[in-house]
């Protein structure tokens, strides 16, 4: 026999009440964002080959199972930390939304950001791995390889969009294709930024101005 509820007693229905359902997934997303976190920090320490699993579950404060919660495995798991990485240049270099920035403010902010990462203990967490580093992991896995190039290729996509846009206000010269320039200058940057975890000496301000001097469309006679 089913035990009689009492009349006006709460009653579930479909599931737990949804402050519970909300504390678990501000959980499960805090959770997933510390182990990110201590993935960059160990990386940035110890590179991306080094740091064990065991290492990064220690340093977030959770356990292997908690990390199979919300990873496959170890290449899911660099997956999501490049992005974060690739991501975070991108957002230091390029705005987006009604702040977008013309080509001219790109390659400033680019130039202001590549010197910021030649001072490693300057940089965000998010930018602290160096680019080679994650260039060799994507050697190695099909996956990241492929995940990279997606990520090129956004990348790319949006520094077009600030070629077109300067096109359009009469800042950036005419006789170049958007998206061809969108791509060779994410390449440039690309290069840049090795260049620096490499040691090489670059004039940040030199290259800004040559590549706006290179970009910048004539003035009208």
């Amino acid at each position: 026999m089913t035990k009689a509820t009492h009349k006006g007693s709460p009653r579930a229905v479909g599931g737990p009440p949804s402050g519970v359902q909300k504390d678990r997934e501000t959980t499960k997303k805090e959770t997933r964002e510390a182990l990110v976190a201590a993935g960059l920090a160990e990386f940035a320490e110890r590179g991306l080959d080094a740091p064990s699993l065991d290492a990064i579950c220690a340093r977030a404060g959770f356990t292997r199972g908690a990390f199979y919660v919300h990873f496959h495995d170890r290449d899911e798991f660099l997956e999501c930390v490049m992005e974060r990485v690739f991501g975070a240049f991108l957002d230091a270099v390029i705005a987006t939304g009604d702040s977008a920035h013309d080509l001219e403010q790109t390659v400033s902010r680019f130039a202001d950001a590549a010197s910021l990462a030649g001072h490693r203990h300057a940089r965000p967490l998010a930018l602290s791995i160096d680019l080679h580093r994650v260039l060799d992991a994507c050697a190695r896995s099909p996956v990241l390889k492929k995940r990279f190039v997606t990520m090129f290729s956004g990348g790319a996509s949006r520094v077009a969009d600030a070629v077109a846009r300067g096109q359009q206000a009469g800042a950036v010269r005419r006789d170049v294709d958007a998206a061809t320039l969108g791509s060779l200058l994410t390449i440039l940057a690309l290069g840049v930024v090795t260049s620096i975890d490499m040691g090489v000496p670059i004039d940040f301000e030199g290259l800004r101005d040559t590549a706006l001097r290179l970009l910048t469309a004539p003035a009208e006679r």
